[in-house]
């Protein structure tokens, strides 16, 4: 009798021990997938997935059509699918910075009958433009200096829907240069801006006329929209970037430094703090106040929302040179190797790693912008560039390259 006791009590022992093991599995198995749960959420979640959705484009564009985009796609990567607008597109009237949403038809003006002139008036200055002779201040400066040729390099930047940045890199002094053009910038006898010329005439022609105005070649160009910077990003593994008080709110991040990944990155630089941007509120009735904007901004304030991007995009591009610089060499190759497929260009692939590669790395680098002013016409901001200020900094910072040649023996006058 006391042998069958024992031998239950046995039993019992052993199951509850095994129900505490079992119990104990469970237990840290959960806690396991729950804190993977928590990773992939605060991680994971602000980015959207990758989806498409079908989105048509009509009005004065060269080919309306109905086209597949990726979700979160701007209007700006609409109107390049449709090859640009048409001459008599009424561009001031075009936002190209608005995201487009699934079914949806956007229609690109056009301009009323009586200015369709001013399409036959824009070719002809093109034309004039793109073929008129001028004297590259470069060559100019070296040739009064009795100096030889400075080797450099020239490309025309590129951000869809409205950054332009003319890049000039200097293999012999390992500097780069980033100049500034404002989106708004008029090069021509007409109300034409310089993104209004890209998204029109394409990205040759645009380049010709830039050249001419600035008196300088510009060899190559590199487009990049949206979804090629996120990847670019993503391909350096993120960068770190202080952030400011209303954008960490928004995105559920702590005020200062902070690794974003690309989607965020691009997200820093578009951000706008619409709380503290004056504004002028509509709230007419029989209006869709969900897809139709229902504010306008004066054109003064826009002046500053494009400086505040600049600067958020000087903050990004140093945190990309920074990552690039902390990765280990085998992985800096790896990205370099992969540029390729983050940018629309016409150099070579050899051309475009040695760019890249001395862009991300190279200690002399600096920022500039076309001097100029802004004017606001009417409900629109227009920037004139001062040529003769630009052709003097230009001079300025030629001649200062040529004073610091280590095989220098003329005088610099």
């Amino acid at each position: 009798m006391e042998n069958k006791v024992l031998k239950k009590k046995g039993i019992s022992n052993a199951n509850r021990k095994y129900r505490n093991r079992k119990f104990f599995f469970w237990t840290v198995l959960l806690i396991i997938l729950l804190l993977i749960t928590l990773f992939t959420f605060r991680y994971c979640s602000h980015e959207p997935e990758e989806r498409y959705i079908r989105v048509a484009v009509c009005g004065c564009v060269k080919q309306p059509a109905v086209y597949t985009m990726r979700e979160s796609s701007d209007l700006a990567m609409l109107v390049t699918r449709a090859n640009g607008f048409k001459l008599n597109a009424d561009v001031l009237r075009v936002d190209l910075d608005k995201i487009v949403k699934h079914d949806s038809v956007y229609h690109i003006p056009c301009k009323k009958k009586e200015f369709s002139n001013a399409s036959f008036k824009l070719v002809s200055e093109i034309n004039t433009e793109i073929k008129r002779s001028y004297t590259d201040l470069t060559n100019q400066v070296v040739a009064e200096s009795n100096d030889k040729e400075i080797k450099f390099y020239s490309i025309l930047y590129v951000g869809i829907p409205a950054v332009f940045v003319l890049i000039n890199y200097y293999p012999e002094y390992d500097r780069i240069n980033f100049v500034h053009i404002p989106h708004s910038t008029l090069f021509l006898n007409n109300e034409y801006r310089l993104i209004d010329l890209f998204f029109t005439v394409g990205i040759y022609p645009t380049m010709r006329i830039v050249e001419n105005r600035l008196k300088q070649k510009i060899d190559f160009y590199l487009i990049q929209d949206r979804f090629n910077f996120i990847d670019l990003i993503n391909m350096l593994g993120g960068v770190n970037v202080k952030l400011d008080k209303p954008y960490a709110e928004e995105y559920e991040f702590n005020p200062g430094a902070n690794e974003l990944d690309g989607f965020h990155a691009w997200e820093y630089i578009r951000f706008l703090d619409w709380k503290n941007l004056p504004m002028v509120v509509k709230s007419e009735k029989k209006k869709d106040l969900v897809r139709l904007d229902n504010f306008s901004i004066d054109p003064r304030t826009m002046e500053r929302i494009y400086e505040m991007r600049n600067q958020r995009q000087r903050h990004v591009l140093e945190a990309m040179r920074t990552s690039f610089l902390g990765m280990s060499k085998v992985n800096q190759l790896d990205v370099v190797d992969n540029f390729k497929d983050v940018f629309r260009t016409d150099m070579t692939t050899e051309f475009l790693m040695e760019l890249y590669s001395d862009l991300l790395s190279t200690p002399n680098f600096s920022y500039g912008n076309i001097p100029g002013y802004y004017s606001a016409e009417g409900d629109k901001l227009f920037f004139y560039p001062d040529m003769p200020s630009f052709e003097l900094l230009k001079r300025k910072e030629i001649r200062t390259y040529l004073e610091n040649r280590k095989d220098k023996t003329q005088t610099i006058y």
